[in-house]
């Protein structure tokens, strides 16, 4: 009568283990976490740029800003930021170049600091002439002239190109020509 005490003992056993094993797999798994989505307005891009590129990018937006104003001017990086334009003076068209060193503020916007101004050869006060240019310039709405503290401020986060593209500076070393920025281009998918 052994083999049948060990029969049912090994039945019991195999009973016990499908039973645990049933209720290890049946049983509740906790339920998924699923992350937060984001609330982005779109999706960020970091570009690195050079002198060369970002001149062709701001006098074409430049010339479409200011197409219908008869004062024309230039703006170029080289080791400052220049802006040119001729202005004329007893029927004579006179170049005047204002210099700038640009700074990334907070936020990505562009600060225009330490003006050298000339007019010809002549050497200019900056504050008259950021008054006159503050008058008599057809900069887009983002550019702001401040002729009492010396500078010009680039509101880089409310200018929006072609197809709501935003960009916000995050460095600008003219001498290493190396710019950094941020591209977002808006997506169109529901929240």
């Amino acid at each position: 009568m052994n083999w049948k005490r060990a029969f049912w003992t090994l039945a019991a056993v195999n009973a016990a283990v499908l039973v645990l094993v049933a209720v290890w797999l049946l049983q509740p798994s906790p339920p998924v976490k699923r992350p937060a989505r984001p609330d982005v307005e779109g999706a960020s891009f970091t570009v690195y740029s050079k002198k060369e590129h970002l001149n062709a990018v701001i006098n074409d937006y430049l010339a479409e800003k200011t197409k219908d104003h008869p004062l024309r001017y230039d703006v170029w990086l080289a080791d400052r930021v220049y802006v040119s334009s001729e202005i004329p003076i007893f029927e004579r068209e006179v170049e005047l170049v204002v210099s700038f060193v640009p700074k990334v503020m907070k936020g990505g916007n562009v600060e225009l600091v330490e003006p050298v101004i000339s007019l010809g050869d002549w050497k200019l006060p900056v504050t008259y002439v950021l008054r006159y240019l503050q008058k008599h310039a057809p900069l887009p709405d983002e550019v702001v002239i401040d002729p009492e503290q010396a500078r010009i401020y680039v509101a880089l986060h409310e200018i929006r190109f072609g197809n709501g593209y935003q960009v916000a500076a995050k460095k600008i070393d003219l001498a290493a020509d190396e710019i950094v920025f941020t591209l977002t281009i808006p997506t169109n998918r529901p929240r």
